[in-house]
């Protein structure tokens, strides 16, 4: 598939600017966006950085704002780079940074008005979903192949975005829109291959009690982050879990055996409280990076989308920056200890909320108010774990609220896919929900969130809950 000309003739003002910096080896600062997408993308122009020779700086961050844009300006780089953020910050870029080029690879919806010197490359601006069909590492990559063709060898870490982004809404839980294109670029570079299966993550690189204890999307109740319990559901089951000397991993079981784990699996999510319709997230594409070694996690898309998110989710983001440039040594081993650590925490927050009243119900949403005991860089992932495994009965959005070290409250909102396409764009109202309180807030139309004052939430979910009301009727 081709993507919209227009779309592709956007990256040309960006990349023309980077290459004026870059010939002349002036320092360029990148600032991202902490989950997968955003480390994905920051990888990504880190690579086309230190192949060009040009030095550079990049830092993931949760948000921008004023503090973290006047650190940047101090530091006088040449050029800034945001990407998988600053479509939604433009004006707060023009004030912050009036004196320094900037270029915003972004797939957020953009607000306010585009600074002079600020080229922004964005497919909601062609008519393009970003929430779908392209993420902010799918840009990046776009940019870095205007750059240089022979940064096709990129494209892994673009699909590895797009599947942290959960763009894989496509049949059998493939990617679909300009991802199709990606993909394409990566198989015909031999980096590539695809299959149907059960998506564990660790598909053919993990022992199968490991591979369903890593896997957290969709979350198996009782058996994501426990192994051990893994070990005993295997062997009550009846799946071996080696041959002769080997452990198995899932690639090695047959059709009948895999019929066997799929309905056994299907009984016990079921059983756990889950939807029924949720056990067939557990069949879907498989993507495998044929470059990389079959023992670790970057070799299978989710995989490596999942650990990229933990590093970034568990304040070590530049573990995974080191993975992306390349570095499959300390920091990969390293990485690995991040990720069990994070599954263990999903899980304990998911037993948190599982096991209390925890979730209140308004007119049109479901309110978690987490304080201090989920930590905020994860509430958005428990909330997508409510919402993707049917334990909340209602298609209303799931708005969560956990306190910020930085003084605020941090926002995340999720609504179900089928849900988003019946007017519902929660990027909107956050927006107009976090403004009214004297916070700042956006993003997808499936996905958003916001920073509010402490004191706020009662207010900010009073409003959340009344435009959610309005657009539902209005569509």
């Amino acid at each position: 598939m081709e993507p919209p000309k227009e779309f592709l003739s956007s990256f040309k003002p960006a990349a023309d600017l980077f290459k004026i910096h870059s010939d002349q080896g002036a320092v360029i600062r990148i600032l991202t966006h902490n989950d997968a997408d955003g480390v994905a993308s920051g990888g990504i122009l880190s690579n086309v950085c230190k192949r060009v020779g040009t030095p550079f700086k990049t830092t993931v961050e949760k948000r921008l704002d004023e503090q973290i844009l006047k650190g940047v300006a101090e530091e006088k780089p040449s050029l800034v780079v945001l990407t998988d953020f600053g479509s939604g910050y433009l004006e707060l870029v023009g004030k912050a940074l009036p004196d320094l080029d900037v270029i915003v690879l972004d797939h957020h919806m953009p607000m306010g008005n585009q600074p002079t010197r600020v080229v922004q490359v964005n497919p909601l601006l062609h008519g393009i979903d970003g929430s779908r069909d392209i993420a902010a590492s799918g840009v990046c990559y776009l940019f870095a192949k205007q750059l240089d063709p022979r940064n096709v060898d990129l494209s892994p870490l673009a699909l590895v975005g797009a599947l942290g982004d959960q763009q894989d809404k496509g049949e059998k839980k493939s990617l679909k829109g300009i991802n199709i294109l990606i993909e394409e670029e990566a198989t015909a570079a031999g980096l590539l291959s695809k299959d149907v299966d059960l998506i564990f993550y660790g598909h053919e690189t993990r022992p199968i009690a490991r591979a369903i204890a890593n896997t957290t999307t969709p979350f198996i109740p009782g058996l994501s982050g426990r192994e051990d319990s893994c070990v005993a559901f295997l062997d009550h089951v009846g799946i071996p879990l080696k041959t002769g000397d080997r452990m198995q991993s899932l690639s090695d079981l047959d059709e009948e055996e895999k019929r066997k784990l799929f309905s056994a699996l299907s009984s016990h999510m079921v059983a756990e409280g889950c939807d029924a319709k949720t056990v067939h997230n557990l069949i879907g594409t498989v993507y495998t990076f044929k470059k990389e070694e079959a023992t670790t996690p970057m070799r299978d898309g989710r995989e490596y989308s999942s650990l990229l998110n933990a590093c970034a989710r568990m304040r070590r983001p530049s573990l995974g920056i080191g993975i992306c440039l390349g570095d499959r040594g300390e920091a990969m081993k390293d990485s690995e200890q991040t990720v069990d650590e994070y599954r263990r925490k999903i899980g304990g927050y998911l037993d948190w909320v599982r096991t209390g009243d925890r979730i209140k119900e308004l007119n049109a949403i479901y309110v978690l108010s987490a304080g201090t005991d989920i930590d905020e860089n994860i509430v958005g992932v428990v909330s997508s774990i409510l919402l993707g495994q049917g334990i909340l009965k209602s298609t209303k959005p799931i708005v969560s609220a956990a306190n910020s070290d930085d003084g605020t409250v941090k926002i995340s909102s999720r609504i179900a896919e089928g849900t988003a396409y019946m007017g519902i764009h929660l990027g909107k109202i956050m927006q107009e929900a976090a403004g009214a309180v004297k916070g700042a807030g956006g993003g997808h139309d499936n996905a958003a969130g916001a920073f509010i004052p402490p004191g706020a939430e009662d207010e900010f979910m009073r409003r959340v809950d009344e435009l959610v009301a309005k657009q539902w009727s209005g569509s």
